[in-house]
């Protein structure tokens, strides 16, 4: 009896509530339900994505009522934008393969089963709500009600019901398109095997990362006979170097190269402390003034560490980068003069103005100062490799965790200690996919844990990541059991990588098809509604 009354709705829902809503509405607007309905958002090939397309599937989803801030965190609207247009794409293909759908065919499947099918775009997070969306229209007997399905179709979503099948329609010839290019996936022993022995092969490792940029208050001034040679043997990298900062050296403001000499005293310095600093200062300038050498006198004197170790060099600053006290003194300055004491909220500053540039810098000075930098760069990261070859090769020979746990302790006393100073750490256990050291891009690290030979403790040479350069020392290996492979867990590995497979599949299918649409010119997206346009 209930499957009679679902059918002879069904009849009703698809022609006589079409009738209905043209004649209450009237042509233009059965088109639309929504203020603003034909609204632009997205046009693909020969269709039009409207506002009122938007803002169904955002209400199917029930987006609209998670916090705003929450709806722009995850992106949704730009998810439920993307969904429609890969929706669009994947029904034009399925149509020209020659599937084919009726809107009898997905309204029936709509009143007797309470689905509705909806797409997000590609990378949306498995936990929202896509593909079918169950729906009720029962009531307390469990009989269809047609009102209720009335009512969500034209005030729920603000659609025609002739507008709300043909989207379903869409949706189902993309499903069809999407099961075609996933059918297509298969999946070998050898990729079955591989899989399970990521997931079953785990290690734990103590290591040691050795930063360049801890090393930068150890750097020596640069010798120009050095600087020459490295620009010599590095032109080619030199000029991409250049191609690639162009930027930075066309169009400048007023910009001051300039040298300091801090004397520190803090905010919460006593008046004696303080007047103790300025002394030091006033003695300071004095010698700078009559000509002594400022370099030497901000490498002995400065309380910059980082700048003192290359005479007091600052480099080029743009009017803001310091405090306002110094940038008014250093931008008042002539080049070759020395500032009178200036007071900062770190201390007395005496300043030397080196060099002023405004507008186009010359390429050859452009280009030294990059060699500069690369320079130092270069030197800082041999320096690392060569403190972290040092440590393994103590390690590797000792084998002694406390004894590199000292040296690198005695090291630090030595250098200086901060953030950035190398420290013997422990991994929890971790797997292939897992990221064992917090903060630091681990494939490569990875990669020589899980490549090391059976009874192999550490790497052949320090491991380059990104800047860094890591040592390690592996403790425990845990390898995949292959007795453990039964046929139940070959089976189940292979759906859960199937499955992966296939949504991998289809998302590089999407990609190329929206790639193609946007080199046909076929592809055109407007700005997505506001908020406050939604509400």
């Amino acid at each position: 009896m209930i499957d009679k009354f679902k059918g002879f709705f069904l009849v009703l829902l698809v022609v006589l509530l079409s009738a209905v809503f043209a004649l209450q509405f009237g042509g233009g607007q059965a088109e639309g339900c929504a203020a603003g309905g034909s609204t632009y958002l997205a046009r693909v090939y020969d269709q039009t994505l409207s506002k009122g397309d938007f803002e169904a599937a955002y209400s199917v989803a029930n987006f609209g009522r998670l916090p705003a801030e929450t709806q722009r965190s995850m992106q949704l609207p730009q998810l439920v934008l993307d969904g429609l247009i890969d929706r669009t794409l994947l029904a034009r293909e399925a149509r020209k393969v020659g599937f084919d759908v009726s809107q009898d065919e997905v309204m029936s499947r709509f009143v007797n089963e309470g689905i509705i099918l909806l797409s997000l775009g590609v990378g949306a997070p498995p936990t929202l709500p896509q593909g079918e969306i169950p729906v009720s229209f029962t009531d307390k007997d469990g009989a269809f009600n047609r009102d209720l399905a009335e009512r969500y179709i034209q005030n729920g979503l603000r659609r025609s019901v002739g507008e709300f099948a043909d989207a379903q329609v869409d949706e189902y010839l993309a499903a069809q398109m999407r099961d075609l290019i996933a059918s297509s996936v298969n999946v070998s022993e050898a990729e079955v095997w591989d899989d399970y022995v990521r997931e079953n092969d785990n290690a734990t490792i103590k290591y040691v990362r050795f930063t360049p940029a801890y090393y930068i208050e150890q750097k020596p001034a640069t010798s120009e006979a050095a600087l020459t040679a490295w620009i010599a043997g590095n032109q080619d990298r030199l000029a991409a170097e250049y191609e690639a900062n162009k930027h930075r050296y066309t169009n400048l403001e007023k910009q001051v190269r300039a040298r300091h000499i801090l004397i520190r005293a803090r905010s919460h310095a006593t008046a004696e402390q303080k007047a103790e600093a300025l002394e030091r200062a006033d003695a300071l300038q004095q010698r700078a003034a009559k000509g002594e050498d400022f370099a030497k006198l901000a490498t002995k004197h400065s309380g910059d560490p980082i700048s003192a170790k290359n005479g007091g060099e600052l480099g080029f600053l743009e009017k803001g980068t310091m405090p306002e006290s110094f940038d008014e003194a250093l931008f008042s300055m002539e080049v070759g003069e020395i500032s009178e004491v200036v007071e900062t909220p770190f201390g007395f500053h005496v300043i030397e103005a080196v060099a002023i540039r405004e507008g186009d810098v010359p390429i050859d000075e452009a280009k030294q100062e990059l060699a500069e930098d690369l320079y130092r760069d270069d030197w800082l990261a041999a320096r690392a490799r060569k403190a972290a070859a040092s440590a393994l090769g103590s390690w590797q020979q000792g084998k002694d965790d406390d004894a590199i746990a000292l040296e690198l302790e005695a090291a630090a006393e030595k250098h200086g200690e901060s953030a950035l100073t190398p420290t013997l750490e422990e991994t929890a256990e971790f797997g292939h996919a897992d990221t064992p050291v917090p903060g630091l891009s681990t494939a490569a690290l990875l990669d020589a844990v899980f490549a090391l030979p059976e009874g192999a403790e550490f790497p052949s040479a320090p491991v380059k990541i990104g800047r860094e350069w890591v040592i390690f020392r592996l403790i425990d290996r845990e390898r995949p059991d292959e007795a453990a492979f039964t046929d139940e867990v070959r089976e189940s590995t292979r759906e859960v990588l199937r499955t992966l497979k296939k949504q991998e599949t289809v998302d590089l299918y999407i990609r190329q098809l929206r790639a193609k649409a946007t080199a046909d010119k076929a592809l055109r997206v407007n700005a997505l509604p506001s908020q406050d346009d939604r509400s």
